[in-house]
Order: structure tokens, then sequence, then C-alpha cells
């Protein structure tokens, strides 16, 4: 059964629109260079604006594709959680990506010492999603911050999240993915959490 757009909706479709427009603007207009943008742990201080930007960019059509799949695949997620928010899906969007930003860089940096460490996608911010969608499934949520959500347990959604993080964490192994983005998003999820 294909569920209709509610008024909502407009949450997904902004994050969805923007990776989108960068697509467009970087790979078939060329009018942004996007190293200029991207996530570089060496530069991420002095340029704080990657801390923000880097998300919105894609180094292909099909990891923009995959990204923007994974905007439909929350907005299910939280629907079918209950989610009664206009607007908690933007809200957690802009807090997740300075934190884990953050947490990549204390990686990078603190860990391991790499200030050359250069990365792109919306990633990072569906798995932090994905990491509160899991601990929802489990304990559910009445409040984000101050946003009412009044998101339910379910123990069915649980083995479906479960899964598709499970999975996603085999993929982070891959050549070419970002393990550190992917682990940091995971993180600021989790913490966000228990805000």
């Amino acid at each position: 059964m294909i569920e209709k757009i509610s008024k909502d909706d407009w949450q997904y479709l902004v994050p969805f629109f923007a990776c989108t427009i960068c697509f467009i603007a970087t790979d078939f207009l060329g009018i942004i260079d996007k190293t200029y943008i991207a996530y570089w742990s060496g530069r991420l201080f002095y340029e704080p604006y990657r801390m923000i930007t880097s998300h919105f960019f894609h180094g292909d059509l099909n990891h923009l594709l995959a990204n923007v799949s994974g905007i439909i695949v929350a907005r299910y997620f939280l629907k079918s959680l209950g989610l009664k928010s206009d607007y908690f899906f933007l809200a957690f969007v802009a807090l997740i990506m300075p934190i884990q930003a953050f947490i990549c860089w204390c990686l990078d940096i603190l860990v391991l010492g790499n200030p050359m460490s250069l990365a792109i996608g919306f990633s990072g911010v569906l798995f932090g999603i994905d990491a509160f969608i899991l601990m929802t499934t489990i304990y559910g949520k009445n409040k984000f911050l101050s946003i009412s959500c009044e998101l339910k347990k379910d123990p069915g959604l649980l083995k479906s999240i479960s899964l598709l993080t499970g999975v996603g964490i085999i993929w982070s192994f891959l050549p070419g993915i970002s393990l550190f983005g992917h682990m940091s998003g995971l993180l600021a999820g989790f913490l966000l959490f228990w805000l």
C-alpha cells in the first residue's frame, strides 16, 4: 500500500532536495568544487561551515541515490513509530550534522592523528537517525529536547532497523566508504536519543 504524502512531509523533502540540488551544482553544472565544502579533518576548525556543507554533497549518482533513499526509509520508520511532529526530522538533522562531524574529527585527529581525512555525504546523518530509531523501538520517546514527538516503542520494527543498521555497519568496512563517518553518526544518534 502506498502511503499518501502528508502536510509534515516537507521536513523530509528539505534535505532530500538540498542533496539533489547540491549534486546538480557539482556534478552537472560544475559550479561548486567538492573539495571546498567537504569534511576535512585538518581544516574543520578553520572552516567550520564544513560541518554542515559536507553532508549535502555526494561522490556520484549511486552515492546520492543511496542517501536520499535513506531519507525515505527514515520517514517510513518514523511514521510507523507514530511521529507527531511537523519538524522533528529537520530539527534532528540540523542538530546531528555538527555533532557527527565533531565526533568524526575527534576520531580522526585525537585518535588517529590524521589531518587529511576527507568525506562527503549524508550517510553519517542517516546512521545517526538509524541509531535514534533503534533506541526508540526499544524505549519509545515522547520528547526530543523540547519537541513533542510521541514515538512509540515497537519490537516488530526493532528487528527491521537492527538488520538495516547491521548491514550498514558491515557495508562501512568496504573500500571507499567512510567507516569513521558512519560510526560517528551512529554514536551521535545514540547520544541524541538520551537528550
